[in-house]
């Protein structure tokens, strides 16, 4: 599995501690964790890339002959949010924060050989957060799919919106992902933390 290196050059790699063990037993893999603005790659059986996703958008892609693929976790900084829909209006290096997450899994892809012409895309995330009056989750939304048009890359499935969480396990040997859905208090105060953490770190 490809390691998302973080803005200072130090690797970052958060393993999550999975409450749902039999992901770990049933499929023998070692779950990898990724945060919002966060990516990872790989190619092994054993990979499993997993994200809890909030008002976020989780872009997995996957290159349906090589057997590859990565996972993409993307949400804007609160300029961004701010300033839907005309975020041309936004800082380019700001925008380029946003879609930082996406071209480097994008590439890491490439590097391994993947074709855009092989790319399958499903999309899921972009919840309604509770107390959220600013409907960050479809902002969210509208740009990932918005940019993933302009690169001319299809979105073969969405699941989208909601009032819940979700947690995605990707496995990129076989582009399978397994939802599920986080419902308890406990997961909207993590995930509360996460955003915010994220938002801080982007100057909001």
């Amino acid at each position: 599995m490809n390691t998302n290196t973080s803005e200072s050059g130090q690797t970052d790699r958060r393993k999550y501690i999975d409450t749902d063990a039999f992901f770990n037993e049933q499929y023998g893999a070692v779950p990898l964790n990724i945060l919002p603005g966060e990516y990872e790659s790989g190619k092994e059986d054993k990979d499993m890339i997993v994200a809890t996703i909030g008002s976020g958008v989780a872009v997995s892609i996957y290159d349906k002959d090589l057997h590859i693929g990565g996972l993409a976790y993307v949400l804007l900084p609160e300029e961004m949010i701010q300033a839907f829909p005309h975020f041309d209006q936004c800082d380019p290096a700001l925008i380029r924060a946003s879609t930082k997450p996406i071209d480097d899994c994008i590439g890491a892809l490439k590097r391994m050989g993947a074709g855009k012409g092989r790319i399958r895309i499903r999309l899921t995330g972009g919840a309604n957060m509770p107390g959220d009056d600013k409907d960050r989750g479809t902002k969210n939304y509208i740009f990932v799919k918005e940019y993933l048009t302009r690169k001319g890359l299809v979105v073969m499935s969405e699941d989208l919106s909601g009032e819940y969480l979700r947690r995605v396990h990707f496995f990129p040997s076989s582009g399978r992902a397994v939802r599920r859905t986080l419902r308890r208090k406990s997961d909207f105060i993590e995930m509360a933390k996460d955003e915010e953490a994220f938002h801080n770190k982007h100057g909001a």
